[in-house]
């Protein structure tokens, strides 16, 4: 994690190749923030420790007991990410924790005129801890550039579950509609286990997609889902939920990554239901 609590500044954030030529905001207020904490378990129950947090972004968690694990909202009071705009998120979940920390509601992806927008997620989950991650789904608008980057150190037997949701725009507006319009988005996803790389996980969409493309991507599909799950889980202990297809692979190390695509109602229904399924198994 970060020095605490230092300021985050632009030049904390990686820039993907395929940005090369744009930045992040020249003025960072309000523009380029995020937040660091640390969860520690007291007595049977998490608490949030060691909190920074930096405008635009706040953190919100709830206590719901001791047999209960601890919920996390993180929230942002603006209307998604904008031009320039830069979020950082840092978590180190301790032995014993048992926590999910989930988005209030979508993230919407403004477009980019001048620059790109960007979210960067650092983890670390600690022997016996169980982390959930549902960051909420992803609404890029036409003409917007967005890199994600997602990175997660794991104890050797610690249980983790990150669900990412992309729907394919603002598709409901009729003849406006805003259907896999994008410019640019990148994802790179990267998982460690005591310092190895055990899940690599990286693409770089360029658009805006033609009917051809989309169907290549997502299929007839609106939303498509991602779980990653530490452990190696059996096809069936996923559960199709409606229209949500789903597909699953065990990976090299052992853990498994799971698929989804449908309609976004049921994509998000199947994430949610089995991220919090697994997790208390």
């Amino acid at each position: 994690m970060g020095e605490f609590p230092a300021r985050i500044v632009a030049q904390d954030f990686l820039t993907p190749p395929e940005f090369a030529p744009w930045r992040l905001a020249g003025d960072g207020a309000g523009r380029i923030g995020g937040a660091r904490f640390s969860l520690q378990s007291h007595g049977g129950a998490t608490r949030l420790t060691d909190l920074y947090e930096q405008v635009p972004l706040r953190v919100l968690p709830l206590n719901l007991g001791a047999t209960e694990p601890t919920l996390i909202y993180l929230l942002n009071p603006t209307n998604g990410l904008m031009d320039g705009d830069a979020h950082k998120i840092e978590i180190h979940a301790g032995p014993g924790t048992r926590t999910v920390v989930t988005g209030q509601s979508a993230t919407r992806i403004h477009p980019c005129l001048r620059g790109f927008c960007t979210q960067q997620w650092k983890v670390s989950v600690a022997d016996g801890a169980i982390l959930v991650v549902l960051p909420g789904p992803a609404i890029p608008f036409a003409g917007c550039r967005f890199f994600q980057r997602i990175e997660f150190e794991l104890g050797p037997n610690a249980q983790f579950i990150w669900g990412d949701l992309w729907f394919a725009g603002r598709y409901a507006r009729q003849e406006a509609s805003e259907r896999f319009r994008f410019e640019r988005i990148v994802q790179e996803m990267l998982v460690r286990r005591a310092g190895h790389l055990v899940f690599r996980d990286r693409f770089c969409w360029t658009g805006p997609w033609d009917d051809e493309t989309a169907r290549w991507h997502f299929g007839e599909a609106q939303a498509a889902g991602t779980l990653f799950t530490t452990g190696t889980r059996r096809p069936e202990s996923f559960v199709a939920v409606d229209e949500a297809r789903v597909a699953a692979f065990t990976t090299a190390a052992g853990d498994t990554c799971c698929r989804w695509t449908g309609p976004s109602q049921s994509v998000i229904r199947a994430i949610v239901e089995n991220a919090l399924r697994l997790a208390s198994e």
